[in-house]
C-alpha cells in the first residue's frame, strides 16, 4: 500500500507555513462585488404581519355569502319575534304597560340591531371576528317563544 505525497502548497497540512484555509471558502457564498450576489442583511424581505389587517381590503366572496346567509337568518329571527310578540298580550297600566311595550319593541328589533351593530362595530376587524359575533348573536337571539308555541302549541 502506498501513500500519496502531499501537494507542494501544503493545503492538506493545516500546520504547514503556507497552508491555504479552505474552511473560509466553504462558508462563503460568493463575491460581494459580483452583480448577482445577494446579501440578506442588505436586502430585507418584507413579511406581512399576521396580526395586521388592511381595513381597505375588500371582503371576499365567501365572507359576503356568509354574511348574506346570517343576514337572512337575522331577518327570519326578526319576523319570528314580531309574530311571537304580536300573539302575547300583557295587560298593564302605567309603568308596567310602558315597560311591557318597550320590551316588546326591543325584542322585535333585537336581531336587526345586533346585525347592524356587529357590521358597524367590526368594520376594521377581520372577517373571523365579525362572524364570531354574528354567530354569538344567532345563538343568543333564538326566538324561543315562536319555536315553543309552534312546536308544542
Amino acid at each position: 500500500m502506498t501513500t500519496a505525497a502531499s501537494p507542494p502548497d501544503g493545503s492538506t497540512d493545516p500546520d504547514a507555513p503556507n497552508a491555504v484555509d479552505h474552511d473560509d471558502d466553504a462558508l462563503s457564498w460568493g463575491d460581494a462585488d459580483d452583480a448577482t450576489h445577494v446579501d440578506a442583511a442588505h436586502n430585507p424581505v418584507r413579511v406581512k404581519d399576521r396580526a395586521s389587517h388592511d381595513p381597505e381590503a375588500p371582503t371576499g366572496s365567501g365572507a359576503l355569502v356568509g354574511m348574506g346567509v346570517l343576514g337572512g337568518l337575522y331577518l327570519l329571527y326578526t319576523v319570528a319575534w314580531l309574530v311571537s310578540a304580536s300573539l302575547l298580550t300583557v295587560s298593564g297600566t302605567g309603568l308596567a304597560g310602558v315597560a311591557s311595550e318597550t320590551m316588546r319593541v326591543l325584542a322585535i328589533m333585537a336581531p336587526a340591531l345586533w346585525f347592524a351593530a356587529t357590521l358597524w362595530l367590526c368594520q376594521g376587524h377581520r372577517d373571523r371576528t365579525r362572524f364570531t359575533w354574528l354567530v354569538v348573536g344567532a345563538v343568543v337571539l333564538i326566538p324561543w317563544p315562536f319555536i315553543m308555541t309552534r312546536s308544542f302549541g
